[in-house]
């Protein structure tokens, strides 16, 4: 990963880290062919082959190595948010327009029939009529599900459903990681270059990462070596979550105290901000992490965003800083999605 410094007159006023997506554009993205016409609901939607491919056509969009006219020009995608979002729902939306698709959306549950009594699976039919590809984020787990209840016709993509899945997030994650390491995307990694990962955070309650560590048990179990899971709550992983670390042969280990040695990771995975019985918590909030907070030279933070005040601003012109590639990432990814279920992946085959 090279290291990126900004100059303003003698002054250099960033040192945030870049990733170079190159390493990852070889690739056949003909196996993502399957997904044309299906929906991406959970991270196990996809195989392990099915995601590096779409690594793969996402570095080749963000590198420049293709790029493509309008190829999504006369589709619809619907970006239906029941539950607010910045940087997922604006994500989506910058996808499909650089792919030359309209775009139509629910920024907020109130302005739709819903608010007036309607179910969220009569929502879903008449959506699936006006879009051919509906991305939904709504605070209920089974929101996924009884969206589809009444036949939608169109494809859907979890952005985001409660506190059980955000396969895209995940998708965006480990698109951020293969770039910054490209060896984790080796079916069996050298042992010196997986990476020790402590999470601070629920994951049993915080869908992003949960998505993570689903995906990292589905698709990259020998890329880790070890991972530690640091939160207040005396349970941070659910029975889902342990038992997918258990059968990937993930070793993990959870921790309730402060007195963390930071610097034996290589990656830090942090979040506070869950959704709890309709509102907002902040959760695991005790370790914060500054310019101060003694981690490994070559250690990176991921982070989802948004964030609270356990990510201090002074680590983002930082080598550390790894969250905002995550976000840079995050449109590419998402095209490379869109152009999968819609059927349009011709554009970027080279």
């Amino acid at each position: 990963m090279a290291e990126r410094t900004v100059e303003h007159g003698s002054m250099p006023v960033s040192r945030r880290r870049t990733t170079d997506p190159t390493p990852l554009i070889d690739g056949d993205p003909s196996c993502l062919d399957r997904l044309a016409g299906t929906s991406v609901i959970s991270i196990h939607d996809l195989s392990r082959e099915e995601l590096l491919s779409l690594f793969s056509v996402a570095a080749r969009l963000q590198a420049g190595v293709v790029k493509p006219v309008a190829p999504l020009a006369g589709k619809i995608v619907l970006t239906a948010f029941f539950e607010p979002s910045t940087r997922t729902r604006l994500s989506f939306e910058a996808a499909a327009h650089r792919l030359g698709a309209a775009v139509i959306g629910i920024p907020d549950a109130r302005s739709t029939s819903i608010h007036k009594g309607e179910s969220l699976a009569d929502t879903g039919f008449m959506l699936g009529t006006y879009a051919d590809v509906v991305v939904l984020r709504h605070t209920e787990d089974s929101s996924v599900h009884d969206i589809r209840a009444a036949g939608m016709a169109s494809s859907l993509i979890n952005g985001g459903n409660g506190c059980d899945e955000h396969p895209t997030q995940a998708m965006a994650d480990w698109y951020a990681l293969l770039k910054w390491r490209n060896e984790l995307g080796e079916a069996d990694p050298p042992a010196d270059r997986r990476i020790s990962l402590c999470v601070l955070g629920t994951p049993g309650r915080m869908r992003s990462m949960r998505s993570f560590l689903l995906a990292a048990a589905a698709h990259f179990p020998r890329a880790i070596r070890e991972v530690l899971v640091v939160s207040d709550d005396p349970e941070p992983l659910d029975a889902d979550l342990t038992t997918a670390l258990t059968q990937a042969g993930i070793s993990h280990r959870c921790a309730t105290g402060l007195h963390v040695n930071l610097a034996e990771f290589d990656v830090i995975y942090q979040n506070s901000l869950t959704l709890v019985d309709q509102e907002y918590q902040v959760l695991g909030s005790k370790i914060r992490l500054d310019a101060d907070t003694p981690l490994h030279p070559d250690a990176v933070v991921m982070h989802p965003l948004a964030r609270q005040d356990e990510l201090s601003t002074d680590l983002d012109d930082t080598a550390h800083n790894l969250y905002f590639d995550q976000v840079e990432g995050a449109v590419f990814v998402r095209q490379a999605l869109l152009l999968a279920i819609t059927g349009k992946l011709a554009c970027v085959r080279t």
